[in-house]
């Protein structure tokens, strides 16, 4: 999801190439979510032993996610194809979600609730971006009320287990960057969708999104110095989208309220660190997994 953000976010910084920024992005996010998807559908015990697990499970819902991004960039491209995909990637966060929380509500503990759980109540907005011009804006503008509904609603209990639960896990600290993930992914969707939002509402979305960030850049500031783990990747999307979200934000404003304008510097500055996170952490996976040194071996041989 990162990869295909980055893309976006820069297409909206760099007009003139949205175009070819989105057709990489996007074909570099399907080359690496596909293999997943192709994992689970070889494993489905695997499957099913995941979804069950109140960290794990929750982490499965970018997957579904990704799919809807993807979906959107089809619109532009091929409409059958992206209808395809995106009924297919909507049926799977679906099945996903109802799996996931009817197994954690009938085993619930509250220290094992994450910010990660946001991601599929909240990360179903992602399908109204390609939904709205397939034909279903009136649906899409419901859906993403409803979204924007459950973040607000979920934000107090996440918030409560953080600060009186106890810390968590140390494998699982890195998901707390999840935080600024729902805010922003709501408000990039609510400016997309709607030509003339509601100016209380893109605020209050906007302040939450931008506190959010901030809380996300002292995590990073910490976890950046640990020793390289896969969990950091957690770090990548929420920084990605929150960069989305303010430069969609900057732009709605300059053409409205002309003393925000100075918001557009905010969005260059959160552009830079995302893309520098994306390529610091993709390059840590890489040397992680020795996909380097494979590489090499293989040059060797050819």
């Amino acid at each position: 999801m990162a990869v295909i953000g980055l893309g976006i976010v820069w297409s909206l910084h760099l007009p003139s190439f949205a175009g070819q920024l989105q057709l990489v992005s996007t074909v570099i996010g399907a080359l690496l979510v596909l293999p997943v998807c192709g994992k689970y559908l070889l494993e489905p015990n695997r499957f099913l032993t995941d979804i069950k697990h109140p960290f794990y499970g929750s982490l499965m819902a970018p997957m579904s996610m990704s799919l809807m991004l993807i979906a959107d960039y089809l619109t532009q491209v091929h409409v059958e194809s992206a209808a395809v995909l995106l009924y297919s990637a909507f049926a799977l966060h679906l099945f996903m979600m109802v799996m996931f929380f009817s197994w954690q509500l009938t085993h619930f503990d509250m220290k094992q609730l994450y910010p990660s759980w946001f991601l599929y109540p909240v990360g179903i907005i992602s399908s109204t971006l390609a939904g709205s011009k397939l034909g279903f804006a009136a649906e899409s503008l419901q859906l993403m009320h409803i979204c924007i509904g459950a973040y607000f609603c979920m934000l107090p209990v996440i918030l409560y287990r953080l600060a009186f639960m106890g810390r968590l896990p140390k494998h699982c600290r890195p998901v707390v960057a999840i935080m600024a993930a729902p805010v922003n992914l709501s408000l990039s969707a609510y400016l997309t969708n709607f030509s003339d939002p509601n100016p209380v509402l893109a605020g209050a979305l906007g302040a939450v999104g931008i506190v959010m960030t901030i809380f996300v850049y002292l995590c990073c500031i910490s976890l950046l110095r640990q020793k390289f783990q896969p969990g950091l990747l957690a770090l990548t999307f929420p920084s990605v989208i929150s960069a989305v979200a303010i430069e969609k934000l900057s732009q709605w404003l300059a053409t409205r309220y002309e003393d925000w304008q100075w918001l557009s510097l905010f969005g260059a500055i959160e552009l830079f660190i995302a893309t520098s996170i994306v390529i610091w952490l993709s390059y840590q996976y890489a040397h992680h997994h020795r996909i380097f040194s494979i590489i090499k071996l293989r040059i060797a041989r050819t």
